[in-house]
């Protein structure tokens, strides 16, 4: 399930993907492996995802291992 960090087409496609479910959709609670399983991403790219909302202001950690969306 490796990412082709040069494929941008398939990073377009996963930017839409976690805009849509995490930022304008209704999910509201993120785990590294909900978020892998859902755009079918290896769970390290997973993890920068999280790390990137959280540094964007867009999640915070609930818990080990739980974020949750910051209401905009």
């Amino acid at each position: 399930m490796e990412v082709d960090r040069r494929n941008t087409a398939r990073r377009t496609e996963i930017v839409q993907a976690v805009l849509d479910e995490i930022v304008h959709g209704g999910v509201s609670v993120v785990t590294v492996d909900r978020l892998q399983e859902s755009v079918q991403v290896p769970s390290e790219v997973a993890k920068r995802i999280v790390d990137r909302l959280v540094s964007a202001g867009l999640l915070t950690e609930a818990g080990r291992g739980v974020w949750v969306r910051v209401p905009l």
